[in-house]
């Protein structure tokens, strides 16, 4: 092979692997306020993938957590129960709602309080390496969306 074949091949790589976040649209993303003498919360959005492939998020980190996870809540046998979630495959054109009492976010041994008003980056991992984060916004309960 010549220089400029591994060139192309390689620069074709790069493009494919930093292709699937540009096509991860994350929305309305909110983290619930920690309550006094609390270090966990939950985070909650919506993720749409406008690719015409399955994109999987393999984990999920914040700075400001010492553990984060995906985690689903189930009704069994009349109880809630939450389990972690491995990852969570977004089928092309599909949207996912990360939603309080379903599948969310879970961010474990905070580093601090987490206050309404804040701001922190919450990155999602995705199974080529590629990583995407976005902001959510700290707030004691869903604020209603801004439609402008």
């Amino acid at each position: 092979m010549t220089v400029r074949a591994l060139f192309v091949i390689a620069l074709t790589l790069v493009s494919s692997t930093s292709r699937a976040s540009n096509d991860l649209i994350v929305s309305d993303a909110w983290v619930r306020a920690t309550p006094p003498g609390k270090m966990m919360t939950a985070g909650y959005a919506s993720i749409e993938n406008l690719s015409k492939d399955v994109i999987t998020i393999t984990s999920v980190s914040a700075e400001v957590a010492g553990h984060t996870s995906l985690h689903e809540t189930r009704i069994e046998r009349d109880r809630s129960t939450m389990r972690p979630v491995a990852q969570l495959s977004i089928k092309a054109g599909e949207r996912v709602s990360l939603t309080p009492g379903g599948l969310h976010i879970m961010l474990m041994k905070l580093s601090e309080p987490l206050t309404d008003g804040q701001s922190i980056d919450i990155c999602l991992e995705l199974e080529n390496n590629d990583s995407l984060c976005s902001a959510f916004s700290v707030a004691r309960h869903r604020k209603a969306a801004h439609n402008h």
